[in-house]
């Protein structure tokens, strides 16, 4: 799940390949309140049914499972600003993420960045990297494998030209 932009001469010069990718965070913050205390209600429900029955030892549980999904939602609410960007604009390649806590930027020649897409099996856990001088960043870490191999196609006929 990601939303993924091409664009020709957007952020750079004209001519300029600009990738911009990002996790799909598809619910609002009220909709993300909605399901949790949809989620916490109907646990907490069921739990205090059976707990009425006799079974009290259910409560802890459903407490713990309530938090470890509050927990959940939060971690997935600090991950929303995360994204990743590649540029080709003439002979500079500059590659630029978010990824929690960590940012990074990496700059490199056109002339010496290679694609490396190693795949675990034909079209499946594909993982996509730029390389030069012997150093390797890994790109498009929000996209599917499809998309990723089609990334690398798209990306190495842009460095060759």
């Amino acid at each position: 799940m990601q939303q993924v932009k091409l664009d020709d001469c957007e952020g750079g010069s004209a001519g300029a390949f600009v990738f911009q990718s990002r996790p799909n965070h598809s619910l609002t913050r009220t909709q993300e309140r909605l399901v949790f205390w949809s989620l916490a209600v109907v646990c907490f429900a069921t739990a205090i049914s059976f707990a009425y029955l006799g079974y009290w030892l259910i409560l802890p549980f459903a407490g713990l499972e309530i938090g470890l999904l509050a927990w959940a939602f939060e971690a997935l609410r600090r991950r929303a600003g995360d994204y990743e960007t590649l540029m080709i604009d003439g002979d500079a390649v500059v590659l630029e993420w978010h990824c929690g806590t960590r940012d990074g930027r990496r700059e490199m020649n056109r002339q010496w960045a290679r694609v490396v897409c190693d795949c675990r099996s034909p079209g499946r856990n594909c993982r996509l990297s730029l390389s030069s001088h012997g150093r390797a960043t890994e790109v498009g870490q929000y996209l599917s494998d499809e998309a990723r191999l089609q990334l690398a196609v798209t990306l190495r006929s842009r460095l060759q030209g």
